[in-house]
């Protein structure tokens, strides 16, 4: 289920992975924590995407704001490099994204 403490966490389940999100003060700011729990064999993905997504909150909330990015945007906003620079960090293999339709 889902459970809200605002304002400092939030915790639902989408898609079947549980996310988490967290608000804490820190130095004159805020720090927001991310927590998804993902397959491994996604988690490259998943980093890549959610990147897209903070750099999305990011130009909004510095009031230059660049509008949704979803799917095939994400593609022409740097999301195969993401990827790719991910799975190194991750130490997986890069997933292929879409996946490839075996020729018979």
């Amino acid at each position: 289920g889902a459970r809200a403490d605002a304002p400092k966490v939030l915790e639902y389940n989408w898609g079947g992975n549980d996310i988490r999100w967290e608000l804490e003060a820190f130095g004159g700011g805020t720090r927001l924590t991310l927590w998804h729990n993902i397959d491994r064999g996604f988690i490259s993905m998943g980093a890549a995407g959610w990147h897209i997504c903070f750099d999305v909150l990011d130009r909004l909330l510095s009031g230059t704001p660049i509008g949704r990015i979803v799917a095939g945007g994400a593609m022409k906003f740097g999301w195969p490099r993401l990827n790719s620079e991910y799975a190194r960090q991750f130490g997986i293999e890069v997933p292929n994204w879409p996946p490839k339709i075996a020729q018979s």
